[in-house]
């Protein structure tokens, strides 16, 4: 496994080499342009998701119906809830699958930074030295908002789960801050890669909401409706 872990790390650090020179020996760029490539390879799945949301948007009336039908039966609600995900192929936990796949990514990608020999000159304003956390407050920002925007993103294309309405609320507002702080107290080269993988998330999705699942869409010739005809 530490040989097979090596690898990836030696695959990594070879790409960032290789897009920091395409964006001219920039490391900051190099990263953004790493970041793009793992997202492209990824769209796939990024669809998926997005489709799988737009599903679980589409059923939060019959989901919110069926609360209010077994209101004093939480065990019953569930298992109503599973059959009408499964029915109409809806899997709430698809929209964690593109990130679940950038964590080992993220952190390989945290050992090569630490370990990366840099040369003074070659990074964008004060982000010199990607291995080291950013001196000013701006990739924490950019971090939390990012996340916030992702999080409201999400909530209004995800039902909530019953029991769960307050919770997802307050992750709304408590992820941004974690992650925040996380990203002033890491390397700055991690909170990169983690701003571009937001910023096209959320594009992505913007666009792929413009075009409405297949069972949403209107057909194409439609007929007309009989007309009551009066006794």
């Amino acid at each position: 496994m530490q040989a097979i872990w090596g690898a990836f790390l030696h695959l990594l650090t070879t790409a960032f080499v290789f897009f920091t020179g395409v964006a001219g020996h920039n490391y900051v760029l190099g990263v953004i342009l790493f970041t793009l490539v793992v997202r492209l390879v990824l769209f796939p799945l990024g669809v998926t998701q997005v489709r799988s949301m737009q599903k679980m948007a589409k059923l939060a009336p019959r989901q919110r119906q069926l609360q209010a039908q077994h209101k004093g039966n939480p065990q019953k609600l569930q298992q109503e809830i599973a059959a009408m995900y499964k029915e109409e192929g809806a899997n709430p936990a698809a929209g964690c699958l593109p990130l679940l796949l950038q964590l080992p990514v993220m952190y390989g990608l945290f050992e090569v930074l630490q370990q990366f020999h840099y040369v003074s000159g070659h990074g964008l304003w004060v982000w010199q030295h990607l291995n080291k956390p950013d001196p000013t407050f701006l990739l924490a920002f950019l971090v939390a908002s990012s996340t916030y925007f992702m999080q409201r993103q999400t909530m209004r294309m995800t039902p909530p789960q019953p029991g769960m309405e307050q919770s997802q609320k307050m992750m709304t507002w408590m992820m941004p801050i974690v992650f925040g702080y996380v990203a002033w107290r890491l390397a700055a080269g991690l909170s990169i890669y983690y701003v571009t993988s937001n910023l096209f998330q959320l594009a992505q999705t913007s666009l792929l909401l413009r075009r409405p699942i297949a069972n949403d869409a209107p057909s194409p010739n439609p007929k007309p409706k009989a007309k009551a005809t009066r006794t």
